[in-house]
């Protein structure tokens, strides 16, 4: 009987330990998945996108098969906005912008930004300065990644500012935000004002890009919906919705 017991443990043993050893590899090769995706850039060099997870501090890699790989897996606290500078990767991280090796897919290092609460998203312009928006602070952080100089700037016309594009033929940023009935604020980089670019009806803007023929997209959460305006710019279009 003693002996029949002590088989009976080894065996339970050996698959506890058997559990533990498949637990930790499907940990170690768990297929990247979204996870409260929150901004996109796209890698041409690397022939893929490259997309900031907030919900779990990853960056995660989409090829052009729709294959999700893991690009950065840890550093990083709640990703939000990028801006790809090859050979670096520029991400909001909290209060801090993480500056990220694109070949070795490290962070090599942290331009803390003093004052900011939750910087949002990231952009630059033709100089290589990078303009971050603070979405609690109702700020636009002016940073210089070479010296990490730091300058703030911000208006009555702001509140939420959230997603943000250089338009560089007028030498501005267009920003839009997180309030009601949004507008499209400019700032033009070489006199330091703002603006209102485009009045809007829609509630809650968070991302805005444009393309190579000069349209500019924006999305709002309030209608669930992508906006186009057109490179006239005489009037706003339903791109997407739902």
């Amino acid at each position: 009987m003693p002996n029949k017991i002590s088989r009976i443990v080894t065996v339970l043993i050996i698959i506890l330990l058997l559990l533990v050893a498949a637990f930790i590899l499907l940990r170690l090769f768990k297929p990247a998945t979204l996870n409260n995706p929150e901004s996109i850039v796209y890698d041409e060099a690397g022939q893929r996108f490259l997309i900031s997870n907030k919900g779990n501090g990853q960056i995660i890699s989409l090829d052009e098969s729709g294959k999700y790989q893991l690009f950065l897996k840890e550093g990083l606290t709640n990703p939000r906005g990028m801006k790809l500078l090859p050979p670096l990767l520029y991400v909001t991280d909290n209060t801090a912008v993480q500056v990220i090796d694109l070949e070795e897919a490290r962070i090599i290092d942290s331009i803390t930004i003093p004052g900011s609460i939750m910087l949002n998203d990231i952009e630059s312009d033709h100089r290589g300065l990078l303009y971050v928006s603070d979405s609690r602070s109702d700020r636009l952080y002016i940073v210089d990644p070479s010296s990490k100089s730091i300058s703030s700037v911000s208006s009555d016309l702001m509140a939420g500012p959230n997603g943000i594009v250089y338009d560089y033929p007028r030498r501005q940023m267009l920003i839009v935000g997180l309030r009601q009935a949004s507008p499209i604020l400019a700032y033009n980089i070489e006199s330091g004002e703002f603006s209102v670019f485009r009045t809007t009806l829609y509630d809650s803007l968070d991302g805005i890009a444009i393309d190579e023929l000069g349209r500019i997209y924006f999305s709002s959460w309030g209608e669930e919906a992508i906006f186009m305006i057109p490179q006239e710019q005489n009037r706003t279009l339903l791109w997407q919705e739902n």
